[in-house]
């Protein structure tokens, strides 16, 4: 599949879309081909992204809950429609196995519509206070207000869903956000760019800015987000948090999951098929692939060949043959660390 276009990719600033300052080039990670070129922002572009977000986030906050339900929505629909092209493009950029990006689409689709239904019902909470005989006759009410705008910080593993999962969120509630997707998989953030720029959100409501390591750690350290949302490694999220003692930060971090079997689980060799799948179905990368199988020593000798065997039929290959299970890891330094 040729994804390579004449011009980078545009990045997003406030919503629109603008060439950069300088350009990064992806690759595909199962063959090393060049997939394309996209626009990293300078630093008054960013400026004007970050300004925007604020000027915008008062606005954006006590918008109606259908107009900002509306726009999810309409996004939700839109990943549906061209799920096929943007599985096609998780691949390229991700190199996971092509069954696994549909799936990861459809989980994004699923995302962008929840928010909208939760976009309806954000409020508050009505608490009764005659708990005490000084509050008879009394009710308090709670309203939840968003901080601000959002910094939004995306890996590589799932680059169009772990970018919904921010993204969806923050619109539902009403706070502006500005995405900083993965250099190596920027491709299906910048296309829900695309998307988002077809709503009536306003200007500024969103952003989505490839960036290097410094210019993030500038965003991170800027005072007018004080939201920072990251997914990743341990290392560094909590060297983002130190770095932003007074912001609120929300880190999801890399896992350690266990798969356990019991002996009077009925299906052990569905289960060794379980374990072999989602030990390796995003080569591994992945906070909730299965990195250790716990197992009653009862069932061990029946579980450990079946599980050998279901591991061995793991088909690996191009990312875009449909029966391939197992694509390559994301690139060549992960390899080599691995």
């Amino acid at each position: 599949m040729d994804m390579i276009t004449p011009e980078p990719r545009p990045a997003w600033i406030a919503g629109r879309p603008e060439q950069g300052a300088s350009t990064l080039t992806v690759r595909h990670p199962y063959d090393g081909s060049e997939v394309a070129t996209v626009a990293v922002p300078g630093p008054e572009q960013v400026e004007r992204a970050v300004a925007a977000a604020v000027s915008v986030a008062k606005e954006f906050r006590r918008s109606p809950a259908h107009t900002r339900a509306n726009a999810l929505e309409h996004v939700s629909r839109r990943l549906a429609e061209r799920a096929e092209e943007i599985a096609e493009v998780i691949t390229a950029e991700n190199g996971k196995p092509l069954k696994w990006a549909a799936a990861e689409v459809n989980r994004a689709v699923s995302v962008f519509r929840i928010a909208a239904e939760e976009a309806r019902r954000f409020s508050g909470d009505l608490q009764r206070l005659d708990s005490d005989p000084s509050g008879e006759g009394r009710l308090a009410i709670t309203r939840r207000i968003p901080r601000g705008p959002v910094l939004g910080i995306a890996p590589f593993n799932f680059p169009l869903n772990l970018v919904a999962h921010k993204v969806a969120p923050s619109l539902a509630v009403g706070a502006p956000i500005i995405i900083k997707p993965a250099p190596r998989t920027p491709l299906s953030a910048l296309i829900l760019g695309e998307i988002l720029a077809e709503t009536d959100l306003p200007e500024g409501a969103f952003s989505v800015l490839p960036l290097g390591n410094e210019e993030t750690a500038a965003l991170v350290a800027d005072p007018r987000l004080p939201v920072v949302s990251f997914t990743g490694s341990g290392p560094v999220g909590w060297s983002l948090a130190d770095a932003a003692p007074r912001k609120h930060v929300v880190l999801e971090l890399g896992g350690n999951a266990a798969a356990v079997v019991l002996r009077d689980w009925p299906d052990p060799e569905g289960a060794a098929q379980r374990i072999a799948t989602f030990g390796n179905y995003q080569a591994g990368q992945s906070c909730i692939a299965v990195q250790r199988v716990i197992v009653e020593r009862e069932v061990a000798d029946e579980l450990l060949p079946a599980l050998l065997e279901a591991v061995q039929a793991q088909r690996t290959g191009d990312p875009y043959d449909t029966t391939v299970d197992v694509g390559p890891v994301v690139d060549e330094a992960a390899a080599e660390r691995i």
